[in-house]
């Protein structure tokens, strides 16, 4: 696939690798699109004028965020035709949902709120499921779909082994719903859980201790019928990490690193979110890019952060950026060598303002999940434009982030 703005050779909805396809796309959850006339209205007005601005005539690989009210909708089978219609005549592929935020992610005020329901509750395995099914439905012939979602629930409100074993109850309800989704269509979907500070799983480790310890003990429980290799295969299959390179960058754990950890534990990554944090060296000596950084703090989003001493070590979190002083002290945190926080900037840049940004880290977690094989979705999810600039510059913003993308993959040699 050539890198232009405007390329129409071969299939645009993926770049090739050999034999390998790799799904691209942007989360739609930089549109408000709550009410599936929403959706229509965001895809006319911006998703079909980036993929035509990119791509040109050939087709576009679509992430579709929707929540309960569309899927309610969606429901309806007549919807779910001219839904599908619309789609193919609009050259949009559909290969996966952003199910994590449920409710109004463009609400005036989301913060916390973007979590529930949680995992905890059946409300959120109902909701899955119907999304998973309809994804199944709509999806191209010959797809692998993913669906990603909250990992487990925001720590603040439980983080028990107790509360662990009921969200892998729930999970194993939806695993169940994606075995009988492939049994009777043929379609295959997997769940895609993503690690973000302060949930359930911030970090690889936590990934791999909840199957481990939870997820595969209650399947073994749930499933005593089945034959122990075939309980381990239906999860390992199933149940994937969506990567998100900010939230582990935001961590100082190399989301390059937790591609291997997770590998090397068995566990399938089903989907990777392309994006990029700001961060600030040595703030003490930086008065001015700390100021940036605060100036950051607004009320839709939390915009958690963290800080390291000169060897790596965590020494300061924080749930949002208003815990952030107006001014740095240094006998608070004299060994404060870098601060980072959970806002997501252009991928294209390397600098945001006065701070410089994650990028380096973000492509070489393309280029291990390159070379390891690892994923075929790769998806930009830049879902703070709206905060950032003004409505007239997201296609052009999304599209710059598209033409990014493609030329980092064509110089990993993807394309």
């Amino acid at each position: 696939m050539a890198t232009t703005e405007r390329s129409s050779s071969g299939s645009a909805a993926a770049a090739r690798r050999g034999a390998r396809r790799l799904h691209l796309g942007y989360s739609t959850n930089v549109h408000r699109g709550e009410t599936l006339r929403q959706v229509y209205d965001f895809l006319r007005d911006y998703s079909i004028p980036v993929a035509r601005r990119v791509f040109g005539d050939a087709p576009a690989g679509l992430e579709l965020r929707f929540g309960i009210e569309a899927a309610r909708e969606l429901g309806d089978r007549d919807a779910r035709e001219r839904f599908r219609a619309f789609l193919e005549q609009s050259r949009l592929e559909l290969f996966s949902v952003n199910a994590f935020p449920l409710q109004d992610f463009q609400a005036r005020q989301v913060k916390e709120r973007v979590y529930a329901p949680d995992w905890r509750s059946r409300d959120r395995v109902v909701w899955t499921r119907r999304i998973a099914a309809i994804l199944a439905d709509l999806m191209p012939p010959g797809v692998t779909g993913s669906v990603s979602t909250l990992g487990g629930t925001y720590r603040p409100w439980s983080h028990t082994s107790a509360t662990l074993d009921r969200i892998a109850d729930n999970y194993l309800r939806v695993l169940e719903t994606l075995e009988e989704i492939e049994e009777r269509t043929g379609r295959r979907v997997v769940l895609a859980a993503e690690p973000e500070p302060d949930t359930s799983f911030e970090v690889a480790a936590d990934v791999i201790r909840f199957v481990e310890g939870h997820l595969l003990p209650r399947a073994r429980e749930r499933w005593r019928g089945r034959r122990p290799s075939v309980i381990e295969e239906s999860v390992r299959t199933r149940f994937t990490v969506n990567l998100d390179t900010c939230h582990f960058s935001v961590l100082f754990h190399q989301p390059a690193a937790a591609i291997r950890e997770l590998l090397a534990a068995g566990i399938a990554i089903g989907k990777i979110h392309v994006t990029s944090a700001p961060a600030l060296r040595n703030p003490h000596r930086a008065s001015r890019g700390y100021d940036v950084l605060r100036s950051m703090d607004e009320p839709r989003y939390l915009h958690q952060f963290c800080g390291v001493d000169g060897n790596g070590r965590e020494i300061w979190r924080g749930r949002d950026l208003d815990e952030l002083p107006p001014r740095l002290r240094r006998d608070a945190h004299p060994d404060l060598a870098e601060l980072r926080t959970h806002f997501h900037v252009p991928l294209y840049l390397k600098r945001w303002r006065l701070l410089r940004t994650t990028q380096d880290e973000t492509l070489d977690a393309l280029r291990v999940a390159l070379s390891r094989r690892a994923c075929d979705h790769l998806v930009i999810e830049t879902y703070t434009w709206p905060v950032l600039a003004s409505e007239d510059r997201l296609v052009s913003g999304i599209a710059r982030e598209y033409r990014w993308l493609l030329e980092s993959l064509e110089r990993l040699g993807a394309v």
